[in-house]
C-alpha cells in the first residue's frame, strides 16, 4: 500500500524567485546596458570584467528563478 503524503505549501520559493528576478534583471541591465557613470570610471578592461561578471550572474540568478518558480507551482 503506497502512503500519500501531504505537504504543506509556503511562499518561500515564490518570495526567493522574484528576488532572484530582480536581481537578475538587475544585473542584465549592468551586464548589458552600463551606465555612462560606470563607463566613464573603468579602463576598458575594468569595464569588460564587470560586464562579463555581471552576464554570467545574470544567466545564474534567471535560471535560479526559474527553477524557484517550478518548484513554487508544483509543491504547490
Amino acid at each position: 500500500m503506497a502512503r500519500r503524503y501531504h505537504v504543506q505549501g509556503s511562499k518561500h520559493f515564490l518570495i526567493a524567485a522574484i528576488v532572484l528576478m530582480l536581481l537578475g534583471l538587475w544585473c542584465v541591465r549592468d551586464g548589458w546596458f552600463p551606465s555612462e557613470a560606470v563607463r566613464a570610471e573603468k579602463t576598458a578592461h575594468e569595464l569588460a570584467s564587470f560586464m562579463q561578471f555581471n552576464k554570467s550572474l545574470a544567466l545564474l540568478l534567471l535560471v535560479g528563478s526559474v527553477i524557484c518558480g517550478y518548484i513554487h507551482t508544483v509543491v504547490r
